[in-house]
């Protein structure tokens, strides 16, 4: 089949062509497997540590910044995956703990391709991040109209989360800086999965269902991507 004469990399562009520009530069390295994660990692994020551990890993090089591309084979025989930056000492002491030991690791994603139309990612842009999680949530006071027409007390301190997801129409997922709890700000969706955070107005702040911790939602996300990948 055309498909097994492919890398990964020609699986990423073909269907995410926008993402590179003609005049960038890019080297491409065999792919390994994933060095096996820290014991705490392991620990803490078990269902992610084994999704990575069954990937090929990429190395890539667009221009001068370092990306390493996870692949899978897809239960419907396409290549599926993630293109991360490359994992690196996170200089952030905002975040929350478990997200600083995850980037020891892993760099989160900023793209993927053939992804699962049921995957909590579908059609967003940096997830997990160093990059992302540099942002509190204090620029979601410009979008605070409707607690203000209700004279609804905002219950959340922004300051204390910052973003860890965001969304191409701009809504966020967001955690907590020492508890690590989840909370999501939508302000445009459909999903059926979340549930308005107590005396929130619709269409602002949301709990995800069965999902209260930055752990329960990476270990969700990594469930998701799991169960669409065939395992030889």
């Amino acid at each position: 089949m055309k498909e097994n004469t492919k890398n990964d990399w020609d699986a990423f562009i073909e269907d995410v062509p926008w993402f590179l520009q003609s005049d960038q530069v890019v080297t491409i390295n065999n792919p390994t497997k994933h060095l096996p994660p820290s014991t705490e990692f392991k620990k803490t994020f078990p269902t992610l540590s084994n999704l990575l551990s069954l990937s090929r890993r990429t190395e890539i090089t667009i221009d001068s910044a370092k990306f390493d591309l996870f692949a899978w084979n897809s239960n419907d025989g396409l290549r599926m995956g993630w293109l991360c930056p490359q994992a690196e000492k996170n200089t952030n002491e905002g975040l929350h703990k478990y997200h600083s030991l995850l980037l020891s690791i892993f760099g989160g994603t900023i793209e993927r391709f053939n992804e699962p139309q049921d995957s909590w990612l579908l059609n967003h842009e940096g997830v997990l991040t160093a990059e992302e999680a540099s942002d509190d949530a204090s620029f979601i006071e410009d979008s605070l109209w409707a607690f203000e027409n209700d004279e609804i007390p905002l219950p959340v301190v922004l300051s204390e989360f910052y973003t860890v997801a965001r969304e191409a129409n701009g809504n966020v997922t967001l955690c907590h800086r020492d508890s690590g709890d989840i909370l999501l700000f939508a302000q445009d969706h459909c999903y059926d999965h979340v549930t308005p955070l107590g005396g929130c107005p619709e269409y602002t702040f949301y709990t995800i269902n069965d999902t209260p911790t930055f752990i329960d939602w990476v270990e969700a996300i990594a469930r998701q991507w799991q169960s669409h990948i065939t395992k030889s």
